[in-house]
């Protein structure tokens, strides 16, 4: 092959790949994100914020259904109304866009990161492995702020290194100080903290803090703290102190002291990784292996800084007592760099840490094959998940049996992805034993993308059916005339806070007595003692009970011969700990 043939190839190469991680990420992302609706805590909550910025304009300090200061900085939110503008239109898909967006380009990131350090076999098992970690694709799919706090922390992160390869400079500077700013804009600053933590251990393991002065640091701290203080001070001038007590005390100080709730021991994260990036973390051992026999090189190969951009993360947020397994999400890509790097030395015949990687092939293969036997047992009915059940906590329990029962009614789907499984399971194996992991690789990655699929396309709908309000709120509007007052009554979780705002927009919070005749929507318990009393009539009612409170919602119209005195109506207000 002459010269000008290998600089062609090279040059399709450098396109396809990063074309074939964006399809990917596209199909395990974005297909079917509008079509499961709010049903949890979480994403209506920030959907409401959402829909103050979109409706109201509420760009500076968007109030929660009118009310709440909400618990975090608005980057996400900005992205979400700005699509929301965009489309025309406020949804599911749109506010869920930000995330999957950010986490594509986070994996195209990583990708083009390990291309650069290792070579381009590297990128891509780095790429895989971050895209088909069970906890980066929940987070890639749900509408919260985390991903996008990840992804500027994942820029912040690389950027530093590279900036280092490349010996500084100030205007290289003022990007990376750019990036931490809006980092911090994602979720505080933990944001910018974590990246500058890392930095500093890795200069200090460096031993070339003189790399300090071509930072330049009297300017681009300033300019870091312009970028993010600027939201802050105009947000504290309208919140005042509502708002320093939420964001300021609440979120950033309270938060990593366990005044948040979500307390843990500070070995929570080690369980939570190994889920979290199942089943590549049953690699772990080998990975773990490959990087003590190098411990000698870790500079010369690129591994240290990965490295310690992964124990700083995971010690400092260890240590803190606020924890939950989405916190860790910003280690993730030095986990998969690390593997991208691994993964290259073993496909190319390096196999100094091949036995403990066969023994991760073959752990795998058998949890997989488990899994495969047990939803081919429940498609033939003989319910497997009702003995799972048992060892699950009363909570989860229930939801357990919703998913039971979605495979029940799905059972084409689930004898599919079974023997989809049940044929990669092969191929893995194959790999493993030939020393393939190439094809190793793909066949993990054609078995959680299968997951991923029948995950969204028949475990979530199937919980949503039991806890969605939007199909009761769309019967609501219909039976609502346009001009009528209409109230949210007793606090009502955020999903059907989210769906009011949406179905009835000029939806306003009612102080003191309101006048009959009216419509209000209330839940169960409220409502029993109310039944049967003059003047108020049952329109409608939920099929759904709702994640948070476990109770039908009911919409109600109040006559003018209601005797019926209401303590003065309340929107949904923030249950201060984040789900």
């Amino acid at each position: 092959m002459n010269e000008d043939s290998k600089s062609s190839r090279a040059d399709h190469e450098s396109y396809l790949l990063p074309a074939v991680v964006l399809a990917f990420c596209f199909a395990l992302y974005f297909w079917g994100l509008w079509a499961v609706p709010f049903y949890d805590k979480g994403e209506p909550r920030e959907g409401l914020v959402v829909w103050e910025i979109w409706h109201n304009e509420s760009w500076i300090l968007p109030l929660r259904a009118g009310v709440d200061i909400p618990s975090k900085p608005p980057m996400f939110h900005w992205i979400a109304a700005l699509t929301s503008h965009a489309a025309g239109t406020l949804n599911e898909f749109t506010v869920r866009f930000p995330s999957a967006l950010l986490a594509t380009l986070g994996v195209l990131l990583t990708y083009l990161a390990g291309a650069r350090l290792w070579g381009k076999s590297a990128g891509i098992a780095a790429a895989v492995v971050l895209a088909t970690s069970s906890e980066w694709w929940r987070a890639a799919t749900s509408a919260r702020v985390d991903m996008t706090l990840t992804f500027f922390m994942l820029c912040t992160f690389l950027y530093f290194y590279f900036l280092y390869k490349s010996g500084g400079g100030l205007a290289g500077s003022l990007l990376l100080a750019l990036f931490a700013g809006l980092a911090t804009l994602a979720k505080g600053p933990v944001g910018a903290a974590l990246p500058g933590f890392t930095a500093l251990l890795f200069l200090w393991r460096k031993r070339d803090f003189a790399f300090v002065k071509r930072l330049h640091l009297p300017v681009a701290i300033p300019f870091g703290l312009a970028v993010a203080g600027s939201w802050y001070l105009l947000a504290l001038a309208q919140g005042g102190e509502k708002f320093f007590l939420r964001q300021i005390v609440h979120e950033i100080v309270m938060t990593p002291l366990g005044g948040a709730g979500h307390n843990h021991n500070v070995f929570y994260y080690i369980p939570a990784l190994v889920f979290g990036m199942a089943p590549w973390s049953l690699f772990f051992p080998a990975l773990g292996i490959f990087l003590w026999q190098r411990r000698r090189r870790l500079v010369e190969d690129e591994l240290l800084y990965p490295l310690l951009w992964f124990a700083a993360v995971f010690v400092v947020l260890s240590l803190a007592l606020g924890k939950r397994t989405v916190y860790i999400l910003p280690l993730y890509p030095a986990v998969a760099l690390l593997f991208g790097a691994w993964w290259t030395n073993l496909s190319a015949g390096e196999f100094s840490s091949a036995r403990w990687a066969k023994a991760g092939a073959m752990v795998a293969a058998s949890l997989l094959s488990l899994v495969s036997a047990m939803l081919i047992a429940q498609a033939l009915g003989w319910n497997p998940m009702g003995f799972v059940q048992s060892f699950f906590r009363s909570k989860d329990r229930e939801g357990l049996a919703l998913i039971s029962a979605a495979m029940d009614r799905h059972r084409p789907a689930i004898f599919l992805y079974s023997a989809l499984t049940v044929v990669a399971v092969f191929f893995l194996v194959r790999a493993a034993w030939k020393n393939t992991w190439n094809q190793a690789l793909a066949a993990l990655a054609v078995i959680m993308a299968g997951f991923f699929c029948l995950a969204q396309n028949v475990f979530h709908p199937a919980l949503a059916a039991a806890y969605d309000f939007k199909p009761f709120m769309a019967r609501a509007q219909q039976k609502v005339p346009p001009d009528a007052p209409l109230i949210l009554y007793g606090g009502a979780n955020k999903a059907p806070a989210f769906y009011v705002r949406i179905y009835f927009p000029n939806f306003q919070q009612r102080p003191g007595k309101l006048a009959p005749p009216f419509y209000m929507l209330i839940s169960e318990n409220p409502w029993k003692p109310l039944q049967g009393k003059t003047g108020l009539a049952e329109l409608d009612a939920s099929e759904a009970i709702g994640i948070d409170s476990r109770q039908r919602l009911f919409l109600v119209k109040v006559g003018e011969t209601a005797e019926l005195k209401l303590p003065e109506p309340v929107e949904p207000v923030d249950e201060g700990a984040e789900e």
